[in-house]
């Protein structure tokens, strides 16, 4: 377990020098302790919050019904999507809520952003979005959502989506991912056109955090968040 020292001033202007404890990845997590290390800071690592790893693709299966049956009512909840070297994904105060109708889906508002821990940012990065956007839909067992995707996270993070089937995908790691310019953070390293940059954007310079707007993740891992977020 590390730690790390901070110095802050005190009522009499005295350094006070504080520890905060880093904890340790959790068990069975892609992360590394760096990714987590930054992934934790992103939500607010002071105020407690711990990460447990409940479903991860190369673990328990790439289908809908794998991630559904181990997210189960977990809530909040944290998607980190792994390509090449790009690490990235999204935040969501909420859990994945399902229809009442198996071949319906359900819209709700939840808060939620996104970050890149690896890839586009010269270090872990969050990625706000317009409140309107923040909106998760997910799509019943047997249903299907805009784009033909499973589940929406966001306007622009899709998983499960087939971009040449017009239906699902049977693997929730086929993505799509798109960031408008507006919502993109200084600092990104990505190059326009894919003319060898490290991150991928468009003429415009929308992002591409994938790598491109349709992509295979090679991992797909969701960690329930206990304890304070932000």
């Amino acid at each position: 377990m590390m730690t790390l020292s901070l110095t802050c001033v005190g009522a009499e202007g005295q350094q006070v020098n504080l520890r905060r404890v880093q904890v340790s990845p959790p068990g069975n997590t892609s992360l590394s302790a760096a990714e987590h290390e930054g992934l934790l800071d992103l939500m607010g690592n002071d105020n407690g919050t711990k990460l447990n790893s409940v479903y991860r693709t190369s673990v328990h299966g790439t289908t809908y019904d794998d991630l559904l049956d181990s997210v189960g009512d977990a809530e909040p909840l944290v998607f980190v999507i792994r390509k090449d070297q790009y690490v990235f994904g999204a935040f969501i105060n909420c859990g994945l809520e399902l229809p009442d109708d198996p071949t319906d889906y359900n819209g709700y508002d939840c808060d939620l952003w996104h970050f890149s821990l690896a890839g586009h940012f010269p270090e872990p990065t969050k990625i706000e979005i317009s409140r309107v956007s923040q909106r998760v839909r997910v799509a019943g067992r047997e249903g299907t959502l805009l784009l033909d995707a499973k589940v929406m996270i966001g306007r622009y993070l899709l998983l499960g989506v087939d971009e040449d089937s017009g239906r699902p995908a049977a693997d929730i790691r086929s993505c799509y991912q798109f960031t408008w310019q507006r919502n993109l953070p200084a600092g990104y390293t990505g190059a326009r056109d894919n003319d060898g940059g490290t991150g991928v954007r468009n003429s415009d310079g929308d992002a591409f955090l994938g790598g491109s707007a349709y992509f295979h993740a090679d991992e797909i891992e969701v960690l329930h968040v206990m304890g304070n977020s932000r």
